[in-house]
């Protein structure tokens, strides 16, 4: 699918399993019908590769054929000596000469093979891995999910797993696996959290996130991780999809059963317990999340890489310290705490500076 730019609408998502080679996306553009105006829906590769060989044995001087839905002249996949392949060669020659190849059966426990089956056993599919009724309407074009239960059929072990695991005092989180960090023997899990205000993502780099409170209501700690940094985790061709089933904090608790009062409850209590301490420099992907302590172990790491980080906090508390003042009366106390940070970072800046010196001193010394 390209835009009005000839290029491509989505850029290339990356192979999780190779992790090198970009996986191309591709769309099929589905002409009106009696429920669908028109669009484009997403198809898998083999669709593709089957479309694409097809092409190359198609003569290429057909001419165009009226579409009556339309009422305009369109090239027709299947068509063979300007007329189209129709439904019956496909169902009574074409398929049982495929079906003698692969060596299966014409019927099934379901009935006979034909061009249509392919759509139920894909909606099936789907289905069986989470697609809701009401996504698959809309994908295969139906007008309501009462049509589309008559080719969806439902697994029944499917079903059990998941009402067992909604039954469950338990939920699934997901996250991705830096490779690279991976590879250079640091802490490379990074949990998916949610969305912000503007829908980008946000990943928590805990490494212990399953045992941490502040879950579902992040305070942003130094590992929490935003912005552009979130944006190309995703994106990265060395991530590896992962997830985990894990207990529910009493908030989550609260939310899925809908509890309005014991949520707040939770969320009140949890303001008074502080936000995790980053383990290791290499988990700090918000310098300005960082508590007072954590700053002044930061300074004392003495390395180009902490020293940057403590100009990244300085700057953004700089900039917060900036819209507050900026804010109406009754901000005077928020003001206060936010000089107290400004001023620590520019007494941790030099006194970083400092220990970097000393170091790269006592290096030149050595033997």
């Amino acid at each position: 699918m390209l835009d009005e730019d000839n290029q491509p609408v989505e850029r290339p998502l990356p192979d999780l399993q190779t992790g090198k080679e970009p996986t191309t996306i591709f769309y099929l553009y589905i002409p009106p019908g009696k429920n669908f105006r028109s669009g484009w829906i997403w198809i898998p590769a083999y669709t593709t590769e089957a479309i694409t060989a097809w092409k190359r044995e198609r003569a290429p001087e057909q001419r165009q054929l009226l579409d009556w839905k339309t009422d305009e002249y369109v090239d027709y996949l299947f068509c063979h000596r300007d007329h189209r392949v129709g439904s019956t060669f496909l169902n009574a020659c074409l398929i049982p000469l495929l079906c003698a190849k692969a060596g299966v059966d014409m019927r099934d426990a379901r009935g006979k093979i034909t061009g249509h089956r392919g759509r139920s056993t894909r909606l099936t599919l789907l289905r069986s891995n989470g697609v809701s009724l009401e996504d698959l309407t809309l994908y295969a074009g139906h007008s309501d999910t009462k049509t589309i239960r008559r080719y969806v059929r439902e697994n029944s072990i499917q079903l059990h797993r998941r009402i067992r695991r909604a039954d469950d005092v338990s939920r699934i989180i997901e996250g991705i696996v830096d490779l690279q960090a991976a590879a250079d023997g640091l802490p490379a899990l990074r949990w998916f959290i949610g969305y912000d205000a503007d829908g980008e993502p946000m990943f928590c780099g805990n490494q212990s996130y399953a045992t941490c409170p502040h879950r579902l209501d992040c305070e942003r700690c130094g590992m929490f991780i935003g912005g552009e940094k979130a944006r190309r985790l995703p994106e990265g061709a060395n991530t590896l999809p992962v997830t985990s089933q894990v207990s529910m904090t009493p908030l989550e608790t609260c939310i899925a059963n809908g509890d309005e009062a014991g949520a707040k409850a939770c969320q009140a209590a949890l303001k008074r317990i502080p936000a995790p301490e980053t383990p290791d420099i290499h988990l700090i992907f918000n310098p300005e999340g960082l508590s007072n302590a954590e700053l002044e172990k930061l300074a004392e790491v003495g390395t180009a890489d902490a020293l940057e980080m403590l100009h990244q906090a300085l700057s953004a508390h700089e900039k917060k310290l900036a819209e507050i003042r900026q804010q109406k009366t009754g901000r005077s106390a928020l003001v206060g705490a936010q000089k107290k940070r400004v001023n620590l970072l520019q007494r941790l800046i030099p006194a970083c500076e400092k220990r970097m010196q000393k170091q790269q001193e006592g290096a030149r010394h050595l033997p």
